[in-house]
């Protein structure tokens, strides 16, 4: 049996267990035979999840609230155990992750390492931003991640360019994010055949990178003879500030107090899975995303998504060209940053189109092919099966 161990620096909560970092242990636990332990830090009570534990066992290291503190406890943590593991993870490049990388192999030489960049645009332009300078600065990059055998990165353009540098040559692949189904088995997991007239947002409203105020603007302008039947579901934890803003304008203004609802945030995945799935369109105004799950587990439940241009990945989301004058993509439609009256057009035109229904089915299709543990755990499989063979 190969035997996986995932530290992750981060503070670690309840909702991890369906993210990325826990969800690739988990699923190679399952699917695969594999013996995965996720070693966490966290400032709440140990993590406890019987389903979760049958296939990755949870090790709680210590607190989340000194790096330095993280780094020795889980370097002493090592000292124990690298003899016993076959494949090291981490999320995140950087100094921890490179020194503990090279402490494992000191102590196991047989031990491989694999870490999960999970990088934003501001974590690629750290090794790439097209200048000779760059190249430069990124000299000792070669030395100090000299001791990991493999990398893995989300974005598909960040990819491209990488898997081309000397630094990455040979030992970078392509894994993006996935819809983790975990905690939410008992959801009917296909797309309704009759969705309701919903536009649904999903993140932390109210926070600047988000951007919600855009979306509330947009439909203060709409047309509301199309959106009479129509309603605004704004999901998530909301900073009060937003709160306040929302409350003063449905005060002044009937018809968007009657069309805008304040969700709040929603935990239990099967209900918000359930959201999903009967939204017609998914709205992500953001002014930057890494990833963006929350628009990937929107198509995967077959809401059409109108986002803003909020970074390269939204070419893994919206494959096909599209520019300002076309802005309609093979699975959405792409609105520049901060334009109101751009967004305005883009949900008038998606709520009127008749095929609406039919363009939301593809885009599960798409989802669903492109963003499944399914077809992924098995790929991030043989990617370590074929380093520990090595």
């Amino acid at each position: 049996m190969k035997r996986l161990l995932m530290i992750i620096f981060m503070n670690t909560t309840e909702a991890y267990l369906t993210k990325e970092m826990c969800a690739y242990p988990y699923y190679l636990g399952k699917d695969y035979g594999w013996s995965c332990t996720y070693a966490y830090f966290t400032n709440e009570k140990p993590l406890k999840n019987a389903l979760f534990e049958r296939y990755c066992a949870l090790q709680y290291l210590g607190k989340a609230d000194n790096y330095t503190k993280q780094e020795k406890i889980a370097a002493e943590y090592l000292k124990d155990h690298a003899r016993d593991i076959d494949v090291l993870c981490f999320f995140h490049y950087g100094g921890a992750s490179y020194s503990l990388a090279r402490l494992a192999k000191k102590i196991n030489p047989k031990i491989k390492v694999y870490i999960k960049l999970d990088m934003s645009e501001d974590g690629f332009s750290h090794f790439y931003d097209g200048t000779f300078l760059r190249k430069v600065h990124l000299l000792p990059e070669y030395w100090k991640s000299r001791a990991v055998d493999l990398f893995t990165v989300e974005n598909r353009s960040f990819y491209k360019i990488l898997e081309e540098m000397r630094l990455f040559r040979k030992r970078i692949k392509y894994l993006p994010n996935a819809v983790s189904l975990f905690g939410a088995e008992s959801v009917d997991h296909t797309c309704p055949k009759r969705k309701e007239n919903i536009v649904l947002t999903v993140g932390r409203l109210g926070d600047p990178v988000k951007n919600n105020e855009l979306l509330i603007e947009a439909m203060r302008k709409v047309d509301r003879e199309i959106f009479d039947d129509w309603k605004v579901f704004l999901v998530g934890p909301a900073e009060a500030h937003f709160v306040e803003y929302v409350k003063r304008i449905c005060e002044a203004d009937v018809w968007m107090a009657n069309h805008v609802v304040l969700f709040g945030e929603v935990r239990d995945r099967t209900k918000l899975y359930e959201l999903y799935a009967k939204a017609k369109i998914m709205c992500v105004t953001s002014r930057s995303e890494s990833f963006c799950i929350a628009l990937m587990e929107a198509m995967f439940f077959g809401a059409y998504p109108i986002i803003t241009d909020f970074g390269r990945i939204i070419q893994d989301f919206i494959p096909r060209s599209w520019t300002k004058h076309s802005p309609r993509g093979h699975n959405g439609i792409v609105v520049p940053q901060e334009d109101v009256d751009e967004l305005v057009v883009a949900l008038e035109k998606a709520a009127a189109d008749e095929k609406l229904p039919c363009l939301c089915q593809e885009v599960e299709r798409f989802a669903r092919d492109n963003f499944s543990y399914d077809v992924w755990t098995k790929k991030l499989d043989g990617y370590l099966t074929d380093l520990v063979a090595k």
